[in-house]
């Protein structure tokens, strides 16, 4: 059945139901005809929920082979908790799956780049406002020219400051309005440094206001990502390391300049992928994924207030029985919720996976695993565990995109169990 722009219908999977009793983890089929960049990786936030349900994005036609035709990407809606998901809207753009975001009020905002085909390259960043009060129908659409960008682009929300950033793959920043309206457009790093040149940006705004910066960078002349950087901004718009430098934009992105890395000297030539970061009371997790020989799966905590590494798992990051490892996974917590569990979703061969921390990354213990094996590709997630308590996200395999959700429990366990 196809849907069209501005029309709601819902969609038939072969299995469209959510399905449960899969070791913690339920899942539902979303579109068994999409295609396979669907859910296009983890460095961005392409599902959110709100009190109007579970809303996630992804592309359903990837045509870049064909100048005649966009890509064909949409915006999806669960009432029910994710058993069934309906279609709010479809777009055609040469672009990936859009990142999200939502407000307290409950709007809904997407952004992603139009770079146009090989016989008409564009530069222009579009951002939607769906309005709650018109049912998340006929958005409010900004264009917003001369940007640079491909695939790789994330987005965050500054509650604090009414306002959204936008980072781009070649490293311009974008402030944009609650309103969607252009704020500022600066370039906060150079698209290439000496060795290595900007490629996955990451952004997150914590419950403090500060806004944080990572991404992965792609060896100049080689299809190596090289290495990972942090730098955070505590009011949007000066940036600083760990070290209590003020950095001057714009600034180099590989190891040749003065950010943070966060992956090890041993790792060059090795590809190094940065999955997910999220900042949290005071400290700032990563999760990367380096193949070396044998293949390493980092899990690392970084103090703000120091700069210090104070937290490093490598080769293994795991529970009690539960063992993470994969190229693309998400943190999820509860931002609102002081002391609230912090959880990570990776996969282990196949299954949908997760452990959870109730101090912060000190100590990792086992929460969920799917008992069904899936050829999972770019599995990510919300940041934010949902109001009712669910952990949520999506993956594709093959054409079918799935969506998942993972009962939280945000109630610590008692000592020593």
């Amino acid at each position: 059945m196809r849907c069209w722009a501005g029309t709601v219908c819902l969609v038939a999977c072969g299995a469209a139901a959510m399905v449960r009793g899969a070791g913690g983890v339920e899942v539902t089929c979303v579109d068994d005809r999409a295609c396979g960049y669907g859910t296009f990786q983890s460095h961005n936030q392409k599902i959110v929920s709100n009190a109007g349900g579970i809303f996630m994005t992804y592309l359903r036609e990837d045509n870049e082979k064909d100048p005649a035709k966009p890509n064909v990407w949409r915006l999806m809606r669960s009432s029910d908790g994710g058993k069934t998901f309906s279609v709010v809207y479809e777009g055609r753009n040469n672009c990936r799956a859009p990142c999200v975001e939502t407000d307290r009020r409950g709007n809904l905002y997407l952004a992603h780049p139009e770079y146009g085909s090989s016989a008409r390259r564009r530069s222009e960043f579009h951002f939607y406002r769906f309005s709650v009060a018109k049912q998340y129908r006929a958005p409010g659409i900004g264009v917003f020219p001369d940007v640079g960008c491909a695939a790789k682009y994330a987005m965050a929300h500054d509650a604090k400051r009414k306002r959204f950033y936008i980072a781009t793959q070649y490293g311009q920043l974008l402030t944009v309005g609650e309103n969607g309206k252009l704020l500022a457009k600066r370039s906060i790093l150079k698209s290439s440094g000496p060795e290595a040149g900007t490629q996955y940006p990451l952004l997150q705004v914590d419950w403090a206001g500060r806004l944080h910066h990572a991404w992965t960078t792609v060896k100049k002349g080689a299809p190596i990502y090289w290495d990972i950087h942090y730098m955070l901004s505590p009011d949007g718009g000066t940036w600083w390391n760990l070290k209590r430098k003020q950095l001057s934009p714009p600034i180099v992105p590989d190891k040749t300049g003065p950010t943070l890395r966060i992956s090890l000297d041993d790792e060059f030539e090795s590809n190094t992928w940065l999955s997910n970061f999220m900042a949290k009371e005071g400290k700032v997790h990563f999760i990367y994924h380096a193949h070396t020989k044998p293949s390493r799966q980092h899990y690392m905590r970084y103090d703000i207030a120091t700069g210090r590494r104070d937290m490093h798992l490598q080769s293994t990051f795991k529970g009690k029985t539960i063992q993470l490892s994969g190229t693309s996974g998400f943190f999820a917590s509860q931002s609102t919720t002081t002391r609230s569990p912090l959880y990570c979703v990776i996969q282990e061969h196949g299954r949908i996976a997760c452990l959870a921390s109730h101090d912060n990354g000190t100590t990792w213990r086992d929460h969920a695993k799917s008992k069904k094996q899936f050829g999972i590709y770019a599995l990510g997630g919300a940041r934010e565990v949902t109001s009712d308590g669910y952990i949520i996200g999506s993956f594709t395999q093959g054409g079918k995109v799935n969506f998942f959700r993972i009962a939280a429990g945000m109630v610590p366990p008692a000592p020593g169990l």
